[in-house]
């Protein structure tokens, strides 16, 4: 695999935006057809500012884009967002 260079600090790897994007769109339609879902970020071990995320639960609306502010892992940003079913 290539490395990716400095350019990519702190942003999503090629594709990632759209995939997340993809993902957000297809929990806001589970949403709309009865599912119960909350998004989570999943982040990467080594990132402190993904850390801060652990555990934390967003509605759909409110799950802050991403890379989150302050990241600056590098090559590039490692999140990226799962669903949680709630009860």
């Amino acid at each position: 695999m290539a490395k990716l260079g400095p350019e990519f600090r702190g942003k999503l790897s090629p594709g990632a935006a759209e995939q997340n994007q993809s993902s957000l769109e297809s929990y806001r339609k589970a949403i709309k057809q009865g599912a119960k879902l909350k998004v989570e970020i999943l982040g990467s071990p080594d990132c402190p500012v993904s850390w801060a995320q652990n555990g934390k639960l967003y509605s759909i609306d409110g799950v802050p884009p991403l890379p989150l502010p302050g990241c600056d892992r590098s090559p590039c940003c490692g999140c990226c967002y799962a669903p949680v079913v709630q009860e």
